[in-house]
């Protein structure tokens, strides 16, 4: 069964004043910005935001308005920076909305405001193993300081015993998602080098999360596009997509050959049903060289 967003957050009593605290009030569309990378809808599903995907939203909008608020906090020079909503916001843009409601946190930091989007997410979404990775490594960096390259570091480094857990990051991470820190540095970093596509391909089904592991052991970016593509096309498992990605060697077959060109010294000793059969697999054989 899938877990929601809120046991990722701190106890909802410990965000109470930010919550509560909240003004309600209408801005100019153009004042709210979004940040890259803030959302992990936009890394999963690189087709979540086109205008196909918010058609329907666009149009419930141009005839009824924004229902629900938008989740903003202060941004630099007067503009507002996007907690949750991104879907509606962009949909408000595509309708030429002049104002949007807003549900105003205040100058809040990076990380409290992914926990504040979270919550919010919480309220109305299961999110799936790669959402809550991508969310769980964001949360990560904000706790700790460190950039992604870093932070893989530092968790290897715990993994290892080779440092100390001085931010509690195992511990975190076994209340929060049930696994440690072996999990996330050994499994869910991996997908941390996932394409758009491949995330795509897993979070709608169409591609099994262990098939995507495999696929990072592709030999150029081509091969992994088209590997990637039969997988989809076949509904593959992750043994057939590495199968498929794993070269035949030559080796064996130079063995054979070896071996068979020292005993075929001997095939004039041969005789009867045995020297018939003999002369039809070296006709075969003769065949298949020759193409």
């Amino acid at each position: 069964m899938k877990r929601s967003f809120a046991h990722m957050v701190p106890p909802v009593a410990e965000l109470q004043a930010l919550t509560t605290g909240a003004v309600y009030t209408t801005v100019p569309t153009g004042r709210v910005q979004i940040l890259p990378d803030f959302n992990p809808r936009g890394q999963v599903d690189a087709q979540a935001f086109s205008d196909d995907a918010l058609a329907g939203l666009r149009a419930s909008i141009e005839a009824d308005g924004i229902l629900t608020p938008l989740w903003v906090r202060e941004g630099p020079g007067g503009t507002l920076h996007l907690i949750a909503g991104e879907r509606r916001l962009r949909a408000a843009q595509a309708a030429a909305l002049p104002d949007v409601p807003v549900r105003h946190f205040g100058q809040i930091d990076d990380r409290r405001a992914r926990q504040l989007a979270l919550l919010e997410n919480a309220q109305r979404t299961n999110p799936s193993l790669i959402e809550q990775t991508l969310a769980g490594f964001a949360l990560m960096r904000d706790l700790t300081g460190l950039d992604q390259a870093g932070l893989l570091r530092h968790l290897n480094a715990l993994r290892k015993g080779r440092e100390e857990d001085t931010h509690g990051l195992n511990d975190w991470l076994r209340s929060t998602f049930g696994t440690g820190v072996s999990v996330w540095s050994l499994q869910r970093a991996k997908i941390l080098n996932f394409t758009p596509d491949e995330l795509q391909a897993v979070q709608s089904g169409q591609l099994d999360l262990k098939a995507a592991y495999e696929l990072a052991r592709a030999a150029t970016p081509q091969v992994r596009t088209q590997v990637l593509a039969e997988a989809v096309a076949g509904r593959w498992t992750a043994a057939q997509v590495r199968a498929a990605l794993t070269p035949i060697s030559p080796a064996p077959i130079q063995a054979a050959a070896t071996t068979l060109q020292r005993q075929l010294r001997r095939a004039h000793q041969l005789t009867g049903n045995d020297a018939e059969r003999a002369r039809v697999l070296m006709e075969e054989l003769s065949r298949l060289l020759e193409g």
